[in-house]
């Protein structure tokens, strides 16, 4: 079973939501085993997207291992938004996955050329 509110707090901790306008942290829901929506707010607007598919490549999705438009590409998910939802939702689950990381990186850069 995908543990969703793993990935919802991790991407709600992301420092990377402000830049695509999603002010709150977004609510992450399992309708049944294969089928993740996810509400937020992006501004003033609610917006909705859905994810479905295999649990094992939503988790890989989720966690930035693999990109949603690889798994579009080869129909192991379906994805319910607009283009520029898919996006937006594509760039959040690869930075807000490795934020830590990429934060340590240029924090270790910058300290090196100080």
């Amino acid at each position: 079973m995908l543990d969703v509110t793993f990935f919802e707090r991790q991407i709600g901790r992301s420092p990377y939501l402000p830049l695509y306008n999603i002010p709150v942290k977004p609510s992450f829901k399992l309708k049944d085993e294969t089928t993740l929506r996810i509400e937020y707010r992006e501004g003033e607007r609610n917006r909705i997207v859905v994810f479905k598919g295999n649990p094992k490549y939503l988790s890989l999705m989720l966690e930035g291992k693999m990109k949603l438009t690889t798994l579009l590409r080869q129909e192991m998910v379906e994805f319910q938004g607009t283009l520029r939802q898919r996006l937006k939702w594509e760039a959040i689950f690869y930075l807000s996955s490795h934020w830590e990381q990429i934060s340590a990186g240029v924090l270790i850069k910058n300290a090196k050329n100080v």
